[in-house]
């Protein structure tokens, strides 16, 4: 199931999103990252800063970015 989110996402490292998490690419290549709201509300303000906007500001953007700077 998608979400409204996925058609707005504009980070090449995120996978989907449910009501309260979010799933990106991993540092390892058979890694997944996993960021965990309490909140739906909250969930949603993260994608919309980051994930649908200013993606490059990211923590875990910059994480997974490394791996390829190699």
């Amino acid at each position: 199931m998608s979400s409204y989110w996925q058609t707005q996402i504009g980070c090449p490292f995120y996978r989907d999103d449910e009501p309260h998490r979010i799933s990106c690419e991993g540092v390892g290549d058979a890694a997944t990252t996993v960021l965990t709201f309490r909140l739906r509300k909250e969930r949603d303000q993260q994608i919309r800063i980051f994930c649908a906007g200013c993606y490059e500001k990211c923590e875990v953007y910059r994480m997974i970015s490394e791996k390829y700077e190699d």
